[in-house]
Order: C-alpha cells, then sequence, then structure tokens
C-alpha cells in the first residue's frame, strides 16, 4: 500500500493497481487537526473583557477632600505644598479617568504612565517639604 498525494491534494492510495480515492471525511480530518491550534492561537490572544469596576466612591472622595485642602490652605501652603496637591490631585483623576473611560491601548499606557509620574512628583515633593521643615 502507498500514500500519494496527487494535483489537487487530494491523498490517495494506490492498493494492488487500483487508485481509490480517500474519502473526504479523512480529508477533513486532517484538515481539522492542522487548523486547531491556529484556533486556539486566535481565542487566547483575544482581549480579555474588561471586568466591571465598581463606582469608586472612595476614590471620588478622596479626590474631592484633597480638592478641599488644598483650597483651604492655599493661602498658607508654600509653592512646594501647592505643587504636591496639584499632583496628587492630576495622580488620582487619572486614575479615575483609566477606570472609567473607555480609553484605546496606547491611551491607557499613557494615562498610566503619566498618573505614576504625577505620584512620583508628589511623594518627592512630600519628602523634600518634610526636609525643608524638619532640618531648615
Amino acid at each position: 500500500m502507498i500514500l500519494i498525494e496527487n494535483q489537487n491534494n487530494d491523498i490517495i492510495f494506490v492498493n494492488k493497481n487500483k487508485w481509490v480515492i480517500l474519502l473526504a471525511r479523512i480529508q477533513k480530518r486532517i484538515k481539522k487537526n492542522i487548523m486547531r491550534p491556529k484556533e486556539q492561537e486566535a481565542k487566547s490572544t483575544k482581549p480579555k473583557p474588561k471586568e466591571n469596576v465598581g463606582k469608586d466612591y472612595m476614590l471620588v472622595g478622596v479626590i474631592i477632600f484633597t480638592t478641599v485642602v488644598m483650597l483651604i490652605g492655599w493661602s498658607t501652603f508654600t509653592n512646594m505644598n501647592r505643587a504636591m496637591y496639584v499632583c496628587l490631585i492630576a495622580s488620582l483623576s487619572l486614575t479615575y479617568v483609566k477606570r472609567h473611560y473607555n480609553l484605546s491601548e496606547i491611551q491607557e499606557v499613557w494615562v498610566d504612565r503619566t498618573s505614576l509620574m504625577a505620584m512620583g512628583f508628589a511623594v518627592a515633593l512630600f519628602a523634600l517639604v518634610m526636609y525643608n521643615q524638619i532640618f531648615a
């Protein structure tokens, strides 16, 4: 028994000089086995649906509280204190935007990086303000 592939990519058997075309169901099985890994890759590359995030009342409350503290203490704050509060509010607001607005991947990356950068500036300014108040 010899296995041969003809011009139409049909697989045929040669048995005792008789040509027997392989049945379509066997060819379908072969195609299915070839296509199965591709389908699994396609399923694995689908983006995961975003989980529904709550209303984030705590985050909104912290943003409002920080804004009120900044507005009340504006006249007594130094420029570094003001910059620290502005960076903190910006970071919290960007976190809210990232969670609740449908952003593209590029926009989400930029919002995330900007939020982290603003938080880093706020922490650095806080450390600088504390150093100036304690040691200077």
